[in-house]
């Protein structure tokens, strides 16, 4: 065992059930100057107004090149500012403006910005958030009736160090006194904050992340940072690199795997630490779609709905559609293998959910289940069986979905 195992760390790993999800942090920004050609986002066609987590914006590039190629087009108009900020959006129906402040995207997925003048301010249409809106604001009734929160892609948060730590995994306990004392954790060898790095109270995934290990997101020890790539950054130029820990959407960590370890996780209540996936290495979220890996939540996309529980907007309903995925994705609109090459979990292919931040999970059986082919599409390959139809699978307990036989739960 090394240096931070003992107490604190878990005495084994379970190699072949690891899990992972993350969460890109992404920001649109403010330009200094507008650009003489930006355009008037309300006079795009059929524009839908989103607001709220940057780590949303990779996949609606992808669905708005879609929406944006109809007969009658539907244009996502997104500014990133955090979840909080998304929920805070429709729950207040806070007014959005800005000047070039917005992106719209084409058919190519080419970025164009686009003005909302303050004249005439708009109110959000989708707030997304990777947190529930009761880990951002007290809602002791909950949402309001005229809210709806619709629940898409799963990802997940994970501790992190820089390459060349010795160091395998972490306990909920050892992250509670790391991040809830700092230099006085009596967690060696994350005992120095200089090396120890945070988000901030905003951040979706230091407000997960709290919630699973006891210390609440505005009072967490360390360095802080401005947003994903900052945290990254600062934590790789860090030394000795034994001492580094920090925190990253599994999607960035992902991504970054030749500067970055994931550390495998040990919730309370656990005996052994899980990565995200099967192993360190694959990419296939097992872990997280099972319910081993324990610090995952859904994309959260909240919108004011109707009386029959409809997004008022109509192109709105369309966009969390197929985000959800209870709206039915053309071929040329492949979410799940977009997804899964993105490091976030459809929904399609998880087999618990919760309703609660890091609540209990319970058993969930997709109508579609897509778990195979999902696997297929983050690691190369499944040992799934190939199915045209139902009839082709070997066991009166599976079905033939997204062209694998899947089993039924």
């Amino acid at each position: 065992m090394t240096a931070g195992s003992g107490l604190f760390h878990s005495e084994c790993m379970h190699n072949s059930r690891m899990f992972l999800c993350t969460l890109v942090a992404l920001s649109t920004g403010w330009l200094a100057t507008r650009p003489a050609a930006a355009a008037d986002c309300a006079a795009l066609p059929s524009p839908v107004f989103v607001t709220g987590s940057t780590a949303a914006k990779p996949i609606l590039v992808q669905l708005a090149r879609y929406l944006g190629s109809l007969s009658a087009p539907i244009t996502i108009v997104y500014q990133g500012q955090g979840s909080c900020s998304g929920v805070d959006a429709i729950l207040s129906a806070t007014l959005l403006q800005g000047m070039a402040a917005f992106s719209t995207w084409d058919s190519s997925g080419t970025e164009v910005k686009c003005d909302v003048s303050a004249d005439a301010p708009v109110v959000a249409d989708i707030g997304i958030s990777d947190v529930f809106a009761s880990t951002c604001f007290s809602l002791s009734g909950g949402l309001p009736t005229n809210v709806s929160d619709f629940l898409g892609p799963v990802q997940a948060m994970t501790f992190v160090t820089r390459k060349g730590s010795p160091e395998l995994s972490i306990s909920a306990e050892a992250a509670y006194n790391i991040y809830g004392f700092g230099n006085n954790s009596g967690v060696a060898p994350w005992n120095d904050e200089t090396c120890i790095f945070k988000r901030d109270a905003l951040s979706g995934t230091q407000q997960m992340i709290a919630t699973a290990i006891g210390v609440p997101a505005a009072k967490w020890k360390g360095t802080a940072t401005t947003g994903s790539s900052d945290l990254q950054n600062q934590l790789v130029g860090a030394t000795p690199a034994e001492k580094t820990l920090g925190i990253l959407a599994a999607d960035v960590a992902q991504d970054n795997r030749a500067l970055l370890n994931i550390l495998a996780y040990q919730h309370t209540g656990q005996t052994c630490g899980y990565y995200p996936d099967r192993d360190a290495n694959s990419n296939e979220k097992q872990n997280v779609r099972d319910g081993h890996y324990a610090i995952w939540g859904p994309m959260h996309l909240l919108t004011r709905i109707d009386v029959n529980g409809i997004a008022v907007k109509r192109a709105a309903a369309d966009v969390i559609g197929y985000l959800a995925g209870t709206k039915t994705a053309p071929a040329e609109l492949d979410l799940v293998a977009f997804e899964a090459q993105h490091h976030v979990v459809s929904p399609c292919a998880m087999r618990v959910k919760r309703d609660r931040e890091l609540g209990p999970m319970t058993p969930t059986s997709p109508p579609s289940a897509c778990g195979c082919y999902y696997e297929k599409m983050a690691n190369g390959s499944t040992s799934c069986t190939p199915c045209a139809r139902t009839s082709d699978c070997p066991s009166q307990t599976s079905t033939c979905s997204y062209g694998y036989c899947e089993a039924s739960w």
